[in-house]
């Protein structure tokens, strides 16, 4: 209860910083640097990362720039999805709260393949710095996409070790002697996998995840 009642606030805490400010990426310090070196920009329609990085020249320092930039949104996306998906994640456990987890990992991933970058600057001790955003009110749309993807991977999987147990469940046939020990504990464990399987699948509902955080962003002030 405790850490709901804390996430509500933050949450509430979010919206009126997302309602009430918006950063124009264009405008620039005093020094000339852009507004979002010093500062990342609050919108009401993307989330935004920034990344820095000074190599040993300027296209090992872009990569390296857009890579922490894109990891900073990362982060951002993680937690984003988190609090969203609250209601859902605080009653799992075990391996439904496992594959919750693993789908909110695949899913900053998949969309991190596909932020764009605004905007690069380069300082003038050569430091390049890279502004990176996504727009906020696509992530239901991506969560969807990755959930069942991921969903589509579980099936695959439990196929999958269906078959296996029943390849060697053959060969087990095939051979003179007792094989009932070697038999039973293949059972135990693909019986085991699958329930695991069978319990994410059962458990995650991809449009209902991605309506929770289509209101999320909603609440946050997203537009």
């Amino acid at each position: 209860m405790i850490k709901k009642i804390i996430l509500i606030l933050l949450a509430l805490s979010l919206i009126v910083s997302c309602a009430s400010t918006e950063t124009d990426i264009d405008a620039v310090n005093e020094d000339g640097s852009p507004v979002w070196v010093t500062d990342v920009p609050e919108s009401r329609k993307f989330i935004y990362g920034v990344g820095s990085a000074k190599l040993s020249n300027d296209n090992n320092s872009q990569n390296s720039a857009d890579a922490r930039a894109r990891a900073d949104l990362a982060r951002k996306l993680q937690a984003t999805i988190q609090e969203a998906t609250v209601n859902y994640t605080n009653d799992a456990e075990g391996s439904l709260l496992n594959a919750y987890e693993q789908l909110t990992m695949q899913m900053v991933n998949f969309t991190v393949q596909g932020i764009k970058v605004e905007q690069r600057w380069k300082a003038p001790d050569g430091t390049i710095w890279s502004l990176v955003s996504i727009e906020a009110k696509t992530l239901d749309d991506q969560y969807a996409l990755a959930a069942n993807d991921y969903l589509n991977q579980l099936e695959a999987k439990k196929v999958e070790t269906d078959n296996k147990l029943a390849d060697l469940l053959a060969e087990l046939s095939a051979i003179e002697g007792d094989t009932t020990a070697i038999r039973d504990e293949a059972i135990r464990v693909a019986n085991s996998q699958i329930a695991e399987y069978d319990v994410a699948l059962n458990g995650i509902d991809a449009g209902a995840l991605a309506s929770a955080i289509d209101a999320y962003t909603t609440a946050m002030g997203y537009e």
